[in-house]
């Protein structure tokens, strides 16, 4: 008994999760799951990140930069006059911190800290203008399930419509109203039709596994989409050029490209910073110490006073004697450039065919919006047109079939007559579920690319 409660227990902790994973997906939500698990997105937000802290280093520039340094040597010391000589050892250690700070470096530090702001919030145009094409991409797969799926269910009616023709073939044949011919060509139309149906069958799952890739779904999750898509809007009233002003000012394509023309306005006045002197201003505090072996010997034995005895007035009156000594400077340091082999003529012009660069992809992503903007209306008109088209002839061809039906009831016409026009009705059908689902993705990528 306390296992079944326990297996009870876990079923129903488990049941809210199999619910969940089996619900299904609309395409906002298809949207958001691969904006946010798609890799080349990922990649993006990364690159924005390290432009973030190139930002951060360019500012810190400007801060004073402090090091410490330790050196010393081991040497000796030989003297030499009026025929007296000694020798001395000789031991020297400096230890100190070192401080560098810039005060004017002809704008280059400045310039830097404007090009690094511009390129970071270019990389976040690049993340939203990556998030609108996969939108894009998710949108027609999306519909492309939705799509398949509808033939599925044309391919059901076709065969349900064969099955009915088989059953009044049979009963005719038995009637003597009809050839057995009528029936074995039925039998073939309902073979023929259940190959329609698995291939259509086959066709959603591929467009499914289309969108679980693109979406980078695990395959632990059920995944279905839902039908509240499959909804008709009217294609916006205003005309492309006013849905291209509308957009182009906020477009994220063409902001980044305004911020590419910005930097690169900084690249030149970087690479004319080299022309200007820089004034930083340095310091330098520390300690040395120095211990001499004053031990010398001269022919006679009598001994000298060292050189360093006599310069600094020190009375060194054992072997070792360690003497400390503190020292300490705050300067200005003034670089004038003279002469640095062209180099600096050379940053200026590369920098100025970057600021081309820039601001002929600022016209290429002008050109680029205005032009898929343009087809993206055009295109959903022209669906939407068509499916209004494609609707009068199918309601045309099912009364044709309705109609053709009682005529080979009388006993008027064949059921290769009635075939055939069962076919039309079909493959207008077939063609009004396709322009309506090419006209739901036309209206989404010119939603898309209509908002900010």
């Amino acid at each position: 008994m306390k296992h079944k409660k326990m297996i009870m227990a876990m079923l129903l902790a488990l049941l809210p999760l199999s619910v969940m994973a089996q619900r299904q997906w609309t395409l906002d939500e298809c949207m958001d799951y691969a904006i946010g698990h798609n890799t080349d997105i990922m990649h993006l937000q990364n690159k924005q990140r390290r432009r973030e802290i190139d930002a951060q280093a360019s500012k810190d520039a400007r801060l004073p930069r402090f090091s410490g340094d330790i050196d010393g040597y081991l040497g000796k010391i030989h003297h030499s006059s009026n025929g007296n000589r000694f020798d001395a050892k000789e031991v020297l250690v400096n230890m100190g911190v070192i401080g560098y700070m810039p005060l004017y470096t002809g704008n280059r530090l400045s310039s830097q800290i404007k090009a690094s702001r511009y390129s970071v919030l270019a990389a976040a145009e690049d993340v939203l203008s990556a998030e609108k094409n996969i939108k894009v991409q998710v949108a027609a797969a999306y519909l492309q399930v939705l799509y398949n799926k509808g033939e599925v269910s044309i391919a059901r009616g076709r065969q349900a419509v064969a099955q009915q023709l088989l059953q009044q073939a049979r009963l005719l044949y038995e009637k003597g109203k009809r050839p057995e011919s009528d029936v074995v060509e039925a039998t073939a139309m309902v073979s023929r039709d259940e190959a329609l149906l698995v291939a259509a069958e086959s066709d959603v799952a591929m467009a499914t596994l289309d969108l679980r890739l693109l979406m980078n779904l695990p395959d632990t999750v059920a995944f279905d989409v839902s039908q509240s898509t499959d909804t008709m809007n009217a294609v916006p009233a205003l005309p492309p050029e006013a849905l291209y002003t509308q957009t182009v000012a906020r477009h994220p394509a063409l902001q980044s490209a305004r911020y590419g023309i910005l930097q690169a306005e900084q690249g030149v006045t970087i690479a004319r910073s080299g022309y200007y002197p820089t004034l930083s201003i340095a310091g330098a505090l520390g300690t040395n110490w120095v211990n001499l072996d004053t031990k010398a010997s001269s022919p006679d034995g009598t001994t000298f006073q060292t050189p360093l005895e006599n310069l600094l007035k020190l009375n060194f009156d054992t072997d070792w004697k360690w003497k400390n000594f503190l020292f300490g400077y705050v300067g200005l340091r003034l670089s004038i450039p003279i002469f640095n082999a062209f180099e600096t003529r050379a940053r200026i012009r590369t920098a100025k065919v970057h600021l081309e660069d820039a601001r002929l992809a600022h016209n290429d992503a002008r050109q680029r919006i205005n032009k898929d903007i343009r087809q993206a209306w055009q295109a959903a008109l022209t669906a939407s047109r068509r499916y209004e088209a494609e609707i009068r002839s199918e309601e045309s061809s099912a009364l044709a079939y309705r109609y053709a039906q009682k005529r080979y009831d009388a006993g008027m016409a064949t059921l290769f007559d009635l075939n055939q026009i069962r076919q039309q009705w079909f493959t207008a059908s077939e063609n009004a579920l396709r322009m309506k689902y090419e006209y739901l993705i036309r209206k989404r990528i010119l939603d898309i690319q209509a908002s900010e």
